[in-house]
């Protein structure tokens, strides 16, 4: 657990990514500005499933105002299905870290690619009634895009390929495509 929490601790806090440490302003201006909800929709060998999250995120650019890596954590409820039988709910903490470029920025509208990985932890799970039990540690790759309209709300899309399974007996491999808002 404690190798867990320093892994996550790193890759929200990158060490050696920037010449001067931020403020605490503007690491709490970036938290807000980065806030976020949205929702996951998820398929699991064919059976859709939902969930929805709220979370915050750092931008740090390292080439110009251009490039930038974006760890986030973002909390999550929803359901797991798989084969219409079996059902999980659960609660879990996601926290992707992505590398974006900036396409373009004009006044009022900017669009981004961003693509990286991504770590849940689920941290409880219920009506988990399939026999073999679930495994509470997922990683993934996940790429998308966002759009910001007028310098303040953003719109995003992106899509998520696990490269772990669901189940512990190895089924259950998720993909899931996620629509999030911003302001």
């Amino acid at each position: 657990m404690i190798k867990k929490i320093l892994f996550i601790s790193l890759l929200l806090f990158p060490v050696g990514m920037q010449a001067a440490s931020p403020t605490s302003q503007e690491v709490l201006n970036q938290l807000v500005r980065n806030a976020h909800g949205g929702m996951e929709v998820y398929t699991i060998n064919g059976v859709t499933s939902y969930a929805g999250y709220v979370g915050t995120g750092y931008v740090h650019y390292f080439y110009k105002e251009l490039a930038y890596v974006k760890p986030e954590i973002s909390v999550k409820w929803g359901e797991y299905r798989y084969q219409d039988a079996y059902h999980v709910t659960t609660t879990s903490v996601a926290i992707p870290v992505t590398v974006g470029y900036q396409l373009f920025q004009q006044e009022g509208v900017g669009m981004n690619v961003f693509g990286g990985v991504r770590y849940e932890q689920i941290i409880s799970s219920t009506n988990n009634n399939y026999e073999y039990g679930i495994n509470t540690t997922q990683v993934g790759l996940t790429a998308g895009t966002s759009v910001r309209l007028m310098s303040r709300f953003s719109i995003s899309a992106s899509y998520y390929y696990g490269l772990t399974s669901l189940f512990r007996d190895g089924s259950g491999r998720i993909t899931s495509f996620s629509f999030a808002f911003s302001f």
